[in-house]
């Protein structure tokens, strides 16, 4: 692995305090076509403004999150337009606006459609699932090399071996496997849990969800947590049939329902947040609460508590996955409510309980109803000089014992931070000299992340430690 490229995996990662970030994300409908918009704003949430107006014939409607790759192009997915109005990939140059239709599902069916957003991996790819098609129609795993923009089907699903209709994305576990579900199939017909290895094209189906420990995932990847574990949510099943937050631990093969919904079928996605909760959001409950809430789990004593109830003026509905910015606060969209009923982005304080509306979505300029997890990524000016820097060298890489980091455009006092994939620092120093040698020989196997810190910029990459 002797390209060094940027961190994409935002979740992971927390950009240098003081670094300046964009968040980035999209909206269903509005913009110059109704067909939709990507728009942008500061790290903090302010200046939201749209970039990009989508139109029916190169694509409509787009939805999940937009995934940087190392090209430093945004690469997302529609859910119409394009061939039969219907599900487009496409790429988004935000440095020059220039933004590409480069495969239309529903052209090729037998390669998948009905596409999910897609996830940037360490192999240099990315990686997505199709609800449907593939070579048994029940769906299947789909891979885009950014530099050819080629799309490919890795995968197909059939039904009760491996289950069908995954339609949410793919997660990255420390392991370097790619992990997922899908909402139906399997020996229930109640969908599958399953990992992938990129490397080997090997598919494994680890677990059949079932009405009574969960059933029916729809949405919103799965997160591995700071314990190891891969954390997820059911649409049904459980004691109340209204899903369930549940664990499944890859070193062991143990899945656990941990917590019986309650109040809504819970299953938005999840994140870890910094004070190691998990926190996700319920959509709607048309008999309890009708505009949705955030809601906190806590892995380590099973307690699930309500935080913030939508009131409808400050957002209603909300369809995604939170992200934690680095500013410390969560920070997510809905799909309707605020002042034009266009739904809101909005930040909460998990320091101090607060939540505050960050932005009312129109239609004709920013765009209306975002049902999209939001992007954070540094200031894309300067996007350039965090790509492919040519004047970094991590050596070996994979690294057994040693590692050299070579600098040769170097200024005195940089900082260096090293994290693994989970976002926890390994590693931090000045550094004083254009080489450093660290010893890794205790660390674990695995990827892990620098950031070369001063005044002007931030500079960042990956390496491998392999024993």
């Amino acid at each position: 692995m002797k390209k060094l490229f940027l961190l994409i995996a935002f979740a992971f990662i927390s950009w240098s305090a003081g670094a300046q970030t964009q968040l980035w994300g999209t909206c269903a409908w509005g913009g110059s076509a109704n067909a939709g918009t990507i728009f942008t704003a500061d790290g903090n949430g302010n200046n939201f403004h749209s970039v990009y107006s989508f139109d029916s014939i190169h694509g409509k409607l787009p939805l999940g999150k937009l995934t940087l790759a190392n090209n430093g192009s945004f690469y997302g997915v529609t859910a119409e337009g394009g061939f039969n109005d219907s599900c487009v990939c496409f790429r988004y140059d935000p440095s020059t606006g220039v933004y590409t239709d480069i495969h239309e599902l529903a052209q090729y069916q037998s390669l998948g459609y009905g596409a999910s957003d897609m996830l940037y991996a360490s192999d240099g790819n990315l990686y997505g699932l199709c609800s449907a098609g593939g070579a048994y129609y029940y769906g299947v795993i789909y891979k885009i090399n950014p530099t050819t923009d080629t799309y490919s089907d890795v995968f197909d699903f059939n039904d009760t071996t491996s289950g069908s209709s995954p339609y949410y994305g793919l997660m990255q576990a420390t392991d370097g496997n790619l992990y997922g579900y899908t909402s139906g199939g399997g020996v229930h017909k109640g969908g599958v849990l399953f990992k992938y290895n990129v490397s080997t094209s090997l598919f494994t189906k680890l677990f059949d969800f079932d009405s009574i420990t969960g059933y029916l995932p729809q949405n919103g990847t799965l997160i591995q947590a700071t314990d190891g574990k891969l954390y997820g949510a059911t649409y049904l099943g459980g004691s109340h049939n209204l899903g369930v937050i549940y664990s499944y631990d890859i070193s062991t093969n143990t899945y656990s329902d941990l917590y019986d919904m309650q109040i809504g079928n819970h299953d938005n996605g999840l994140i870890q947040a910094t004070d190691g909760k998990l926190y996700g959001t319920l959509g709607t409950n048309y008999s309890v609460m009708m505009d949705g809430l955030i809601f906190s789990f806590d892995i380590n004593t099973n307690t699930y508590a309500i935080v913030h109830v939508f009131n409808g003026t400050d957002g209603s509905i909300p369809l995604n996955i939170l992200i934690q910015g680095s500013n410390g606060k969560l920070l997510g969209t809905t799909s309707n409510g605020g002042t034009n009923n266009a739904g809101v982005a909005f930040s909460y304080d998990i320091s101090t309980s607060t939540y505050t509306k960050l932005v009312d979505f129109d239609a004709a300029n920013l765009g209306g109803g975002p049902q999209c997890t939001l992007a954070e990524t540094p200031l894309i000016t300067n996007i350039s000089s965090l790509l492919n820097n040519p004047s970094i060298k991590t050596y070996p890489n994979p690294a057994t014992t040693i590692l050299t980091i070579s600098i040769s455009s170097f200024t005195a006092n940089q900082q260096l931070i090293i994290t693994d994939v989970l976002g926890r620092e390994i590693y931090k120093s000045l550094i004083l000299n254009p080489q450093s040698i660290i010893n890794v020989s205790q660390w674990n196997n695995g990827v892990y992340f620098y950031q070369l810190i001063d005044d002007k910029e931030t500079k960042a990459g990956k390496f491998v430690v392999s024993h």
